[in-house]
């Protein structure tokens, strides 16, 4: 019983060292921020346009709340908000799956 448990003890004592599990959660922090970063829209383009676009969550990235927080209260105050998912109701497919949320399309000659 006691060969068991020292068998255990072991395996959880030096099964991974502290340094490899935080090199591999930052390597992953990083992939997943630069991968996030990748399908957002530029500073400063033009709310409504075919650039204002959030890659990730396939909204207007000016009206995206997952990406900005500080535009809740907003949508909250138009009554335009689905406190169930956590999303403005203009944007809540799971209680409008019939809803189309479509990228503009790029201007012409650009």
């Amino acid at each position: 019983m006691r060969w068991i448990l020292l068998v255990l003890y072991s395996s959880v004592a030096f099964g991974c060292s502290a340094s490899d599990s935080a090199s591999t959660s930052s390597a992953t922090a990083s992939a997943k921020s630069s991968a996030a970063g990748a399908g957002h829209a530029p500073r400063g383009v033009t709310p409504g346009s075919h650039e204002d676009w959030c890659g990730e969550h396939a909204v207007p990235e000016s009206q995206c709340t997952r990406c900005n927080a500080d535009l809740i209260p907003a949508f909250k105050a138009t009554k335009d908000w689905c406190e169930e998912h956590g999303l403005p109701e203009s944007q809540c497919l799971k209680c409008n799956p019939g809803l189309k949320i479509e990228r503009p399309a790029k201007p012409s000659g650009g």
